[in-house]
């Protein structure tokens, strides 16, 4: 028969550590998520029509924003995609990507994204036209 002796030092030692390490995981687990809205959001009024613009990236990945249009006055039959300009470094560049709701309806959303790399700490401005009055925000690219 084996005879094993435990001390209470030991036990304590085992049971510390095994609460560091759960408490390391849970906070692992639940520590917020990074925000993507940290570059900022403006929301601006174009007219009738509200327009909230959130910058999620600008990077050498390009540029991407999600756009919220809120009206009561106005039909938002407009393409985001083609009435959307980015202008970095005071250089204007086209080709938006829409990916959200279609057009129409009073409430839209969606994501607008330009594939032309932002470099670092660059001046960037973001134009939608086709609205009452023109929709402008401005960020600074970190």
């Amino acid at each position: 028969m084996v005879h094993i002796t435990t001390s209470w030092r030991g036990v304590a030692v085992v049971v510390a550590v095994a609460l560091v390490v759960l408490g390391v995981v849970a906070w692992f687990l639940t520590r917020p998520e990074p925000s993507r809205a940290e570059l900022g959001s403006r929301t601006v009024q174009a007219g009738g029509v509200e327009v909230a613009m959130t910058a999620l990236t600008l990077d050498g990945s390009g540029a991407t924003f999600r756009i919220k249009f809120d009206t009561h006055t106005v039909d938002l039959g407009l393409d985001p995609a083609t009435t959307a300009r980015l202008t970095v470094n005071g250089t204007s560049v086209n080709g938006a990507r829409w990916d959200g709701q279609s057009p129409g309806g009073h409430h839209r959303e969606g994501t607008l994204s330009f594939a032309t790399p932002v470099p670092a700490g660059a001046a960037v401005e973001l134009r939608i036209t086709g609205l009452p009055q023109d929709a402008v925000g401005s960020w600074s690219a970190p």
